[in-house]
């Protein structure tokens, strides 16, 4: 009696699937390259010196002045500048800008509670972040513009503290007229006492 052995079935190899599969390996790790580049802790110092030798103006304003002040200072660093972005004065200091997420620009509101330092300078402490229905984290914002926004050289930015300091004392390196902070009330119309300091 013969006995007939089984024949012998080539195993075939199924491309797509390893092929689906090396995709997603690359898409899983592209993202979380991404995601701890930018959670990571940025830090911005400020380039800027403040002047040794200055003649004192105390100045206040009100929150219309300080927003035109604002306005001047962001648009003399975005001059030549594709990146857009806002300061303004409310009831919360309001940084607005763009952000990219995913691709798709998405345009984003930071409130900011500000805090005047004994140095004269100003820390604003991110309080909230709107940026639609995006459960995107107020520390992968902050690094967003810290990385990739022009910010002025007195700009000092923390995305793990979430905070940005305005080294308002080294705004013109020591050379030029600067300030420094001694009160900011933002209520109703808003009072803000700076000290205008003139180098000598």
């Amino acid at each position: 009696m013969q006995r007939h052995s089984a024949p012998k079935v080539k195993s075939q190899r199924n491309w797509w699937k390893w092929g689906f599969l090396a995709l997603v390996a690359v898409l899983v790790i592209a993202m979380i390259t991404v995601g701890v580049k930018a959670m990571g802790t940025t830090k911005v110092a400020s380039t800027a010196t403040p002047a040794t030798k200055t003649t004192n103006i105390d100045v206040t304003l009100n929150k219309k002045q300080v927003n035109a002040l604002a306005d001047y200072y962001v648009n003399k660093s975005l001059k030549g500048q594709d990146v857009k972005y806002s300061f303004q004065v409310t009831d919360h200091a309001i940084l607005t800008g763009s952000t990219k997420v995913l691709g798709a620009n998405v345009n984003f509101v930071l409130l900011l509670k500000p805090t005047v330092l004994s140095s004269g300078d100003v820390q604003l402490k991110a309080e909230k972040l709107s940026i639609g229905s995006l459960p995107v984290p107020v520390s992968f914002v902050m690094s967003y513009i810290a990385k990739n926004y022009p910010l002025p050289k007195w700009v000092a930015m923390n995305s793990r503290a979430q905070t940005a300091t305005l080294h308002l004392t080294a705004i013109g390196n020591g050379k030029k007229l600067s300030y420094a902070a001694k009160k900011i009330d933002m209520s109703g119309a808003g009072k803000f006492v700076f000290q205008a300091r003139i180098p000598d």
